[in-house]
């Protein structure tokens, strides 16, 4: 049975939570890191890192990552985004990012990791 994926994640950011939190503005010990906390951990530590896995386990039994996304998981990605340094599969959406609630923060996040990306990318320049 496969998992059902709610959001597919490529990056080249490298996850990390303290960048992911002060990116939002979210003050450490407060109510904000407890709800976007859980959606770091949803996003980077619980979900499936698929590119990891791949070449981890997958990679002699399939012909390359985009082969295996699809009869694995039913995902078709596009050729840059399985360019990225990771790919992220995730299985559970915490209600704050959740689009079938209305006033979620799905796009706020998604800004805020397109946002650590772009400075990650300038510094390595």
């Amino acid at each position: 049975m496969r998992d059902e994926i709610k959001l597919t994640l490529p990056t080249s950011w490298v996850p990390n939570r303290e960048e992911f939190l002060a990116a939002l503005g979210v003050s450490r010990g407060g109510l904000g890191e407890q709800f976007f906390g859980t959606v770091y951990d949803a996003l980077f530590v619980a979900s499936i890192e698929v590119k990891g896995e791949f070449k981890k386990y997958y990679s002699v039994e399939y012909a390359n990552l985009a082969e295996y996304l699809e009869i694995r998981y039913g995902k078709a990605l596009s050729e840059e985004n399985l360019e990225a340094d990771r790919v992220f599969l995730v299985t559970w959406l915490p209600q704050v990012i959740d689009d079938t609630y209305e006033d979620n923060k799905l796009d706020t996040v998604l800004e805020c990791i397109k946002k650590l990306e772009e400075a990650q990318n300038e510094d390595q320049i």
